[in-house]
């Protein structure tokens, strides 16, 4: 009996063993046969890309260090670097001498612009549609395809539109804000402006200015660009151009809109030069030196790259700040809490120059000059081309990481943009409104002059303005 149970123990066992070793190896065929997604490596692209860029200021590497970030995914692609211009005014008044003739090749391959400039050359034939390379590109840090109308702020993605199609990728914004003279405003007994500081105490404070230190206009600004009055324009809220997608027959201009004319008759009012208070001049004009002249001035991020050696030196004989756009409060302001803040901006980004296909211009090569641009998508680049904040990105991550807001000295500019919300911060705000190419139709000094005169009603003259711009854009 004893030996009968031994034997049947015996087989037990054995059955057991058995089985776990065609478990064991049927778990090693499944582990042969199940293996791990390959890592995605970058297409190997060859070929010569000049890419056309203005600098920060002399020997800045803002272009360089974008490339370097390129190159370590797409070593093949030889990237040269057009260094001629080194500042943007010179930059762009050369780029549209060269796009104004036949020969592209001159300006480049892979070239810097602003979003009214790609509406113009896009409609022109002169720009490569980049949306067919978009799905293609992917971060090599995470290995996610990059995704323009999530990876980049709102405003930055619809400016790199026009009629549905990709033709720009948005790099970074330049905005407007307001440049202090602490010293003056200090000197009137007026303290720096908090957050929810208003057009009316900007003017109230330049008025003491005036009366007080006998500054004769203590206000800069070039109230005549569409940065400026088109905030005004829309200072209660209203749009007052379509601009989303650039569309060539969905232009509609709203001038007329009671808000709207609200808006202009208020600055119409302000910069009266029968007040004094104001002087029509743009802040890049305005020589460092001559900044003590003015309380307040309406500059932007470039100004400050061009003011910066001065004002950060002991040379610099005013304390300075610089703050957002005052804001307008709603009529209602005290019972809802409503207020608007509208200003332009400024979108930069790269678009491909349209050469034709040939032999030297083959489908390799706008693949490549494709995916230089759209690489501004890409965290790391466009971190790299920011430099020390000398830019502002419009790349979600890059913007969030707020470097900039040190810039051009720490402890400055600390409220410039406290006001926006976090998760978007100011750059999700900020509207395109204008491109100069419509801009241009519309002489917004003939509405404020004749407003002035009593020659006109602002409506009426906005009607005009209205009328002529939208007949020179409707296409028999």
């Amino acid at each position: 009996m004893k030996k009968m149970l031994k034997k049947l123990l015996v087989a037990f066992i054995s059955i057991l063993l058995v089985a776990a070793v065609l478990c064991s190896c049927s778990e090693a065929e499944e582990e042969e046969t199940v293996q791990a997604t390959p890592k995605p490596n970058p297409q190997n692209l060859v070929a010569q890309v000049k890419l056309s860029g203005y600098l920060y200021y002399d020997k800045a590497e803002n272009l360089s260090t974008y490339i370097d970030v390129f190159h370590q995914d797409y070593p093949g692609v030889e990237v040269t670097i057009n260094r001629d211009y080194v500042s943007t005014d010179v930059y762009f008044e050369a780029l549209d001498d060269i796009m104004a003739g036949d020969n592209l090749e001159e300006v480049g391959d892979v070239v810097l612009m602003d979003a009214a400039r790609m509406e113009k050359y896009a409609a022109e034939g002169k720009l490569v549609d980049l949306s067919q390379y978009i799905g293609d590109v992917l971060n090599y840090d995470t290995y996610n395809k990059i995704n323009m109308s999530t990876d980049l702020l709102p405003a930055a993605y619809d400016a790199c539109l026009y009629n549905d199609s990709i033709y720009m990728v948005a790099l970074e914004y330049n905005h407007k804000f307001v440049f202090l003279n602490y010293s003056l405003i200090s000197q009137v007994g007026e303290s720096f402006p908090t957050d929810d500081w208003t057009w009316d105490d900007l003017v109230r404070i330049a008025e003491k200015v005036k009366t007080e230190l006998n500054v004769e206009t203590p206000v800069a600004m070039d109230y005549t660009s569409y940065e400026i009055w088109g905030a005004f324009a829309r200072s209660y809220g209203q749009d007052i151009y379509d601009y989303v997608g650039n569309s060539d027959d969905t232009k509609r201009l709203n001038l007329t809109h009671p808000d709207v004319v609200q808006g202009i008759e208020d600055m119409a009012d302000i910069v009266n030069p029968e007040r004094g208070l104001v002087k029509c001049i743009n802040a890049s004009d305005i020589d460092a030196a001559d900044l003590s002249k003015y309380a307040f001035v309406i500059a932007d991020h470039e100004d400050i790259t061009l003011w910066e050696e001065y004002i950060c030196s002991e040379e610099c004989d005013f304390e300075w700040d610089y703050i957002h756009f005052p804001r307008w409060n709603a009529e209602d302001y005290e019972e809802t809490g409503t207020y608007y803040q509208a200003i332009a901006t400024e979108v930069y980004g790269f678009a491909v120059i349209n050469h034709g296909i040939t032999d030297e211009y083959t489908d390799e090569f706008y693949r490549s000059c494709a995916y230089l641009a759209l690489y501004a998508t890409v965290e790391e680049a466009a971190e790299a081309y920011a430099l020390d904040g000398e830019s502002v990105p419009a790349n979600k991550a890059a913007n969030s990481l707020k470097f900039w807001r040190e810039y051009p000295a720490a402890g400055k500019n600390s409220s410039v943009f406290s006001n926006f919300a976090e998760t978007a911060d100011f750059a999700g705000y900020l509207a395109c409104f204008m491109p100069t190419t419509s801009e241009s139709e519309i002489d917004i000094m003939a509405a404020i002059e004749a407003y002035w005169n009593g020659t006109s009603t602002m409506m009426d003259a906005l009607q005009q303005l209205q009328d002529y711009a939208l007949a020179s854009w409707i296409k028999e």
